[in-house]
């Protein structure tokens, strides 16, 4: 394990008793949990196809009391309308929750989060896209960026056209 992950330390102890000093060495280990979710930063699905997300914890020293899984930052109840979602978590040394959107919809786009009681979530951005054209939800992404930059830049030069009428006069 990384040393970033696991903290390590020994040390003696020394206790006075009425025969003499008795020592006693203690090693103390800090594993600290984590969880991620397995694939890159981003997954792309077919609209109408299954959504199959898969969270592990591990580098714990108990499982995790729960898992829960969070779509845009709204926690994803699974007897809600939608229906189709199903979340199994096998706990473990090597904790796995996988969570399975069926018939995804543009909607189900968004960022999907799992959270164990014992972690930092984690996180990752799910793409539906119409057809097989996963470069569309790229470019749909891309643009609603440059939009947003565009729209910026349009409001800071407003700014800086109005500043400079009403300061030349």
């Amino acid at each position: 394990m990384a040393d970033d992950q696991i903290k390590s330390s020994r040390r003696a102890y020394k206790v006075s008793t009425r025969t003499g000093i008795v020592s006693h060495y203690v090693r103390l280990q800090i594993v600290v949990p984590e969880a991620f979710i397995l694939g890159s930063g981003e997954h792309h699905v077919d609209m109408g196809s299954v959504i199959h997300l898969i969270c592990i914890v591990e580098k714990s020293p108990t499982p995790p009391q729960y898992v829960f899984w969070y779509h845009n930052d709204r926690m994803i109840n699974y007897d809600a309308t939608r229906g189709g979602i199903t979340v199994e978590t096998e706990p473990g040394a090597r904790t796995q929750s996988r969570l399975t959107v069926r018939g995804a919809t543009l909607k189900d786009s968004g960022n999907y989060t799992c959270s164990a009681s014992n972690t930092e979530p984690a996180s990752i951005h799910v793409f539906v896209s119409e057809g097989s054209n996963k470069m569309a939800a790229i470019l749909r992404r891309n643009t609603s960026a440059i939009h947003g930059i565009t729209s910026s830049i349009t409001c800071l030069l407003l700014f800086c056209s109005v500043m400079i009428h009403f300061g030349l006069r």
